[in-house]
C-alpha cells in the first residue's frame, strides 16, 4: 500500500495544480481578463457516435499504426479534435513522445491516449464530454490558454449542460441547467480533495449484484443502497476513478447478461435488450435526483497487452453508456465511464474468459463531495 498512497499523493498534487488552473482560465475568460478560442456547433448523426459502432481498437503503436475499425473523424492536417486539444494542452501526442506532465505516450487511436505515468501506471487519456454530444444539441466549446476547456451542451428543450475539463480532457465539473434554469452540481474537482490515506478507508466485503437475477425494483434498490460501513468522507471524482478502495464503498452491480466478444466493444440491438432493467433503475434514480451520478467501469480478461486491454475495456465502458442513453433515455451528462483494462479480474485467469469482459455500475453520489 505504501507505493500506492505514494503515487496517488504524487496524482493529487499534478490534478489540483491542473484543475486550479483550468478554474482560474474560466473565470478570467468570464471577466474578461482573457480571452477564449471559442467555437459553436450544432450537432447531426454524422458528429455522434451509436453504442453499435466498433472503434478501432489496433492502436497506432510505434510498431503498428494500422487501425481495423471506424476511427474518430480526422481533420484536413490528419489530427482529430481531440488530438489538436492535447497538443495544446499537453505538448504532444505521437507515441514514444512525453507529455508536459512527465507521462510518456505509450499508444494513440485517435480518440483515446494511453499513457504510462512517470509512477509507471497506465492511464487512458479522451474527451470526457465525448458522450454529450446527441443529435439536435448546440455545443460550444471554449478552448482557455492551458489547454483547458468548457464545453456547454444547449438541448432542444432548452436544458444545458456545463462542463470544464482539464488540459488532458479529463472532466473536472458537471452543471446540470433544467430549462427553467435551476442549477444542479454533479461534482466540482477543482475544489481542493480531502486526503485520502488508503490503508485507513473501511475494509469491505465485495458482494455480487447480477442484474439478470433482478427485478426492476431491486435494482432500484440496489442502486439506492446506502454507502458501505456508514462512510461520511467525501471524495472527489478522480479519487472515486482512480482509488479502488474509494471505488468499493459504492455497491457494484454486474451487467451479467451482457458478455463482450473477445477484442469486440459493440453492442448490438439485440443485446441492448440485456440493460432494459438496469437503464429503468438508472432512468428513475436521475429523475429522483437530478444530482445523481453513475459510475460505468470497463473490464477486460488478461489475453493481449495491458495497454490494448486498458483502451478497449474504456470503450466499452462508454459503449454502455451510449446504450443507455440511445434506448433507455438515460442522461448522458449523469454518467461517467472508465476503463480498467485487466486490473480487476473477476475469475483469476490469464486465458480469455467472458466472465472478465464485463461491465459494472456504480450510483457514486454519495461518495461525491456536495
Amino acid at each position: 500500500l505504501a507505493a500506492q498512497q505514494a503515487a496517488e499523493e504524487a496524482r493529487r498534487e499534478q490534478r489540483a495544480a491542473e484543475a486550479a488552473a483550468a478554474a482560474a482560465a474560466a473565470e478570467a475568460a468570464d471577466s474578461g481578463a482573457a480571452k477564449a478560442d471559442v467555437v459553436t456547433e450544432e450537432i447531426t448523426a454524422e458528429d455522434t457516435r451509436s453504442s453499435s459502432q466498433e472503434f478501432s481498437t489496433t492502436l497506432n503503436t510505434q510498431t503498428n499504426a494500422n487501425t481495423t475499425a471506424t476511427a474518430p473523424a480526422k481533420e484536413d492536417d490528419g489530427m482529430s479534435k481531440f488530438e489538436k486539444a492535447l497538443l495544446l494542452g499537453l505538448g504532444a501526442v505521437a507515441v514514444g513522445s512525453v507529455l508536459n506532465n512527465g507521462s510518456k505516450v505509450m499508444s494513440n487511436s485517435g480518440d483515446r491516449l494511453v499513457v504510462q505515468d512517470p509512477n509507471g501506471d497506465l492511464r487512458v487519456l479522451k474527451d470526457d464530454a465525448a458522450l454529450l454530444r446527441q443529435t439536435g444539441d448546440e455545443v460550444r466549446r471554449e478552448t482557455f490558454n492551458d489547454g483547458s476547456s468548457r464545453t456547454t451542451v444547449t438541448k432542444p428543450d432548452g436544458s444545458k449542460v456545463v462542463t470544464i475539463l482539464g488540459r488532458d480532457g479529463t472532466v473536472l465539473r458537471r452543471i446540470n441547467v433544467d430549462p427553467q434554469g435551476n442549477e444542479f452540481v454533479l461534482f466540482d474537482d477543482t475544489r481542493a480533495e480531502e486526503n485520502v490515506v488508503v490503508n485507513e478507508l473501511p475494509h469491505v466485503e465485495q458482494h455480487d449484484t447480477l442484474a439478470s437475477q433482478q427485478d426492476e425494483e431491486a435494482l432500484r434498490n440496489a442502486l439506492a443502497t446506502q454507502l458501505r460501513n456508514n462512510q461520511t468522507q467525501r471524495f472527489s471524482l478522480r479519487q472515486v476513478r482512480d482509488i479502488r478502495q474509494v471505488r468499493a464503498l459504492a455497491p457494484e452491480v454486474e451487467l451479467d447478461a451482457l458478455r463482450f466478444a473477445t477484442g469486440s466493444a459493440a453492442i448490438q440491438p439485440e443485446q441492448a435488450r440485456a440493460l432494459a432493467k438496469i437503464g429503468a433503475a438508472i432512468s428513475d434514480a436521475v429523475h429522483n435526483d437530478p444530482r445523481t451520478v453513475i459510475l460505468i467501469e470497463g473490464h477486460t480478461d488478461a489475453v493481449g497487452d495491458a495497454g490494448y486491454n486498458l483502451a478497449l475495456s474504456d470503450r466499452r465502458a462508454e459503449t454502455v453508456a451510449l446504450a443507455l442513453t440511445e434506448y433507455f433515455d438515460v442522461p448522458a451528462a449523469n454518467l461517467i465511464t472508465q476503463g480498467y483494462g485487466e486490473s480487476n479480474l473477476k475469475v483469476p485467469t490469464l486465458t480469455a474468459e467472458p466472465a472478465n469482459r464485463r461491465a459494472v455500475v456504480r450510483n457514486i453520489t454519495g461518495l461525491l463531495r456536495q
